[in-house]
């Protein structure tokens, strides 16, 4: 029904093309990622890249280059810094802080290398470094005497640190089992900032480069990875200072996200490039045909969401169950067409009128069918300013449940829309006996507008004797059926003069 409605027309006139268009998507071959190292994780390492890059910007901008963290980027603190491919990241460690001619200076120890390509570049790093290694005095204590870190030391490591650069970056290389990289990097290439630091000599290996030197922070740095964990970031309000609760939540979520890519086997492969972008490929070909196959379903109606939301509404009042099988309560609904169905069932259901005379019953349901707005404040009795409160109450409360359902509605607009209270002391004083010509100063209301709600109320007695019989309250049945006699009378009900032609 909905399909064939106005507003579906133009949608559903391009349904035939998107078909086709969907059935030459599906017939596409499917791409699949062979993984070197067994089952493939590639989709879950691209799912959480994409969320990661949610919050790139926002951490990059707000935190990474904030004062508070630029202080912590010091000489040792290792970090997490952004590769080039700007498809993984990497574990570091800070060498030399910026000067005004230069930025931060890195060690970061890169991805698997194939064997050959670490032969050369291993080869190639020692020659480069022959010239500067061999002049160098070594100072060599007894082997049984000497430690760990007494082993590689010589005497250029107690000189005093220039600032200079002697090595030419970016310089790669292979030690302790690891392909290394020191190069520059600006502050925006920052990820995370560890709270752990290294003890570095900076002389040995930015004015020396010494292997030895890079062998043994690589060596301490490989150490700060433990499982495929990087180690824990800095405190955000403790040590980065951050003060929006926002932003710590972000950057919360944000290490996490890291810590699960370098957790994932996908995290360092040297195929990694690659596969990311069949990953991408293959993503955006099955978003296209989920996006497709949502058009072509009653899901992509522009009605069905506010659809959805009232049969929700009718569900939670039990008009209907969980199958979409009307109950008692939704063939009472039906019933009603003078007022708001879910208003007049409501009250019903809920008993509202059994504690009210005839006359006072048929006065409350004039808020059903009265329709003029601003009108003079009637004057009730208590037992109708409580049957007004009580009414009211009830259309707010159904208002609230169709707000909860995403539809468009204020329940305060809904509950004054839908009730109407200001002929209910006229009725009254109507279904009492009181002459027309003393009610019509009792309001504002023109006498038409009187009889024609008066009419109208007596359309409404019927539809609630109805209903009464529906749920079988034979008490209502003969409430209503006074009411109505009550107000059937005089010059309201008189026959037209046009109709009777006397």
């Amino acid at each position: 029904m909905l399909k064939r409605s106005f507003a579906e027309f133009h949608a559903q006139r391009k349904l035939p093309e998107k078909q086709q268009l969907l059935l030459r998507k599906l017939a596409l071959p499917t791409k699949t990622i062979d993984c070197i190292k067994g089952e493939p994780s590639i989709e879950e390492y691209y799912q959480i890249h994409l969320e990661a890059q949610d919050y790139d910007d926002q951490i990059s901008v707000a935190v990474m280059q904030s004062s508070a963290a630029q202080q912590f980027l010091n000489p040792g603190r290792v970090v997490v810094v952004r590769s080039q491919s700007a498809q993984d990241h990497l574990l570091g460690v800070v060498l030399k802080a910026p000067s005004a001619t230069m930025k931060h200076i890195v060690l970061v120890l890169k991805p698997d290398l194939p064997q050959s390509l670490q032969i050369s570049s291993s080869s190639g790093n020692m020659q480069e470094q022959k010239g500067s290694d061999f002049p160098q005095a070594v100072m060599l204590m007894p082997k049984s005497k000497r430690g760990f870190d007494e082993q590689y030391l010589t005497s250029a490591g107690s000189r005093k640190a220039s600032g200079a650069v002697n090595i030419k970056l970016p310089y790669q290389g292979f030690a302790a089992g690891f392909s290394f990289e020191v190069r520059e990097m600006d502050s925006k290439e920052f990820l995370s900032i560890c709270d752990r630091k290294l003890k570095i000599d900076q002389v040995r290996l930015l004015e020396d480069g010494n292997s030895a030197a890079f062998s043994k922070t690589v060596q301490e740095l490989s150490k700060h990875r433990t499982d495929g964990k990087y180690p824990p970031p800095l405190d955000p309000i403790k040590d980065l200072k951050l003060k929006d609760v926002d932003l710590v939540e972000a950057y919360g979520k944000w290490t996490n996200l890291l810590q699960k890519m370098a957790m994932n086997k996908c995290h360092g492969c040297i195929k990694l490039e690659v596969h990311m972008a069949l990953a991408k490929e293959i993503k955006s070909h099955k978003d296209e045909v989920d996006s497709l196959q949502y058009q072509l379903s009653d899901e992509a109606l522009k009605q069905m969401p506010d659809f959805q939301g009232r049969i929700d509404v009718l569900k939670d009042i039990g008009c209907i169950d969980a199958d979409h099988v009307v109950q008692i309560k939704g063939r009472v609904a039906c019933e009603m067409n003078s007022g708001e169905e879910l208003i007049c069932t409501e009250c019903l259901f809920e008993n509202q009128l059994d504690d009210l005379e005839p006359e006072e019953a048929v006065a409350i349901m004039s808020a059903f069918v009265f329709q003029q707005r601003n009108t003079s404040d009637p004057s009730l009795t208590p037992k109708l300013k409580q049957a007004k409160e009580r009414l009211y109450n009830t259309a707010i409360r159904l208002g609230e449940l169709q707000a909860g359902h995403n539809l468009q509605i204020s329940p305060e607009e809904y509950a004054q829309e839908n009730l109407k209270f200001g002929l209910v002391e006229v009725v009254y004083e109507w279904a009492k006996g009181t002459p027309f010509s003393e009610i019509c100063e009792l309001t504002d209301v023109p006498e038409g507008l009187i009889v024609r709600t008066i009419v109208r109320l007596d359309e409404t007695c019927r539809e609630f004797k109805n209903a009464a019989s529906i749920m079988g309250n034979s008490a209502l049945y003969k409430k209503m059926d006074l009411a109505s006699n009550a107000i059937k009378r005089d010059i309201v009900f008189a026959a037209s003069l046009y109709i009777t032609g006397v």
